[in-house]
């Protein structure tokens, strides 16, 4: 049975950064299947790239504007360094919390978490500039294997005047390469490399890029791109986003849940047994060798899915689209009893529907979209 293409409200994806942030059969046939062979690219699958990086543009527009025009209502800078080295262990915990900026973790040697602070203020004089680095903590505490890390922004009712405070907080952190690591961050992007250890990051506004990771269970982002590369896991891996694209390539884990409700999900060189791709308005892409008795569950409501199955692994495989089209390079093996060719065509010659085999059929492969395009390339 299908799954439904279902998604989670961005205000319960991220609801645990937020309140830590605020608290801190078949039948051989003699003729293959073949539909509707492309034979040039899909208008609007390129529209959709257009647009996407246009989206991006805009957006990096839009954050340089803000940052111009801050400096120009507050010209006036002060910053202030923290470092604090934390005895957490090889394989201790880590946990980061923070409000407004990066936080960026990559392997250190030793059973030491060293942590690198950089508050920056800005105002309309130095003096304003300095008021403002004194409403913003950093809370560093270390109980015996674990280490915290929070920043605290004074309470409204408490600051002079009741006044918006304009301060981030970056932290760039080396962490002992097998540590359990939570990162969270309400506005601002989360870097990992090289840490092998258990990784929980979600951010509400920024990128969560994640590199050579061991153990990533789960990396989400509301307003920004997921990106994934060389994770060798041997744990699920869960990774979505709200408005942004998620990308993951180069990596390995037994199960994959992959969402997006307006972004693309591009999935390349990915060994995965259990995998679950899902977009509401943005596109699929799946370029990965299979697994035997692997399953793959790709949907869209209104995207292109584009599916290349790599490797000398044989799949069965099940596409449905209500008011879309299906485009195939593959010659198949009908699995109805009769040996008939299946697939329903609309009175327009489109093709709405094709099962059948490839191989061996030891993978199973189920396509679904509501009104997009399904494109199956040879392997």
């Amino acid at each position: 049975m299908k799954r439904a293409i279902t998604f989670v409200a961005a205000t319960a994806l991220l609801a645990p950064a937020a309140a830590r942030a605020q608290d801190h059969d078949h039948v051989v046939v003699s003729r293959a299947v073949v539909v509707e062979k492309p034979t040039q690219a899909d208008p609007r699958a390129a529209e959709r790239a257009r647009q996407a990086q246009e989206r991006e543009r805009q957006q990096q527009e839009r954050a340089r504007e803000r940052a111009e025009q801050n400096r120009r209502q507050y010209p006036a800078e002060q910053s202030e360094k923290i470092t604090r080295t934390l005895k957490i262990g090889n394989n201790g915990e880590l946990d980061v919390s923070n409000l407004a900026g990066d936080i960026i973790i990559t392997r250190g040697g030793g059973g030491n978490a060293q942590i690198d602070v950089l508050k920056v203020a800005r105002g309309r004089t130095d003096d304003d500039a300095r008021e403002m680095l004194g409403l913003v903590r950093v809370e560093i505490n270390e109980r015996g294997s674990r280490g915290e890390v929070k920043t605290v922004y004074e309470r409204h009712e408490d600051r002079p005047r009741g006044r918006n405070v304009n301060v981030t907080v970056q932290y760039t952190i080396t962490a002992p390469e097998n540590a359990k690591i939570s990162a969270h961050s309400l506005s601002g992007s989360i870097r990992v490399r090289d840490i092998k250890g258990d990784l929980n990051l979600a951010s509400l506004s920024g990128h969560v890029v994640v590199e050579n990771a061991g153990r990533l269970m789960s990396a989400k982002s509301t307003s920004g791109n997921v990106e994934i590369t060389n994770l060798r896991s041997e744990i699920g891996l869960e990774a979505n986003s709200t408005s942004g694209d998620v990308t993951v390539r180069q990596s390995s884990a037994p199960r994959m849940e992959i969402g997006t409700v307006s972004g693309n999900l591009m999935i390349g060189d990915v060994t995965c047994s259990r995998l679950e791709g899902q977009t509401l308005s943005g596109d699929v892409t799946f370029n990965s060798p299979l697994e035997k008795n692997g399953r793959y569950e790709l949907s869209s409501h209104s995207g292109v899915v584009r599916l290349t199955p790599m490797g000398n692994v044989g799949f069965e495989l099940d596409v449905d689209s209500f008011s879309g089209n299906i485009q195939s390079d593959l010659e198949l093996k009908d699995q109805r009893r009769g040996g008939a060719d299946y697939g329903r065509r609309t009175p327009g010659g489109r093709v709405r529907s094709l099962s059948g085999t490839y191989g061996d059929g030891s993978a199973m492969i189920d396509i679904t979209t509501f009104s997009g395009t399904v494109i199956i390339g040879k392997k």
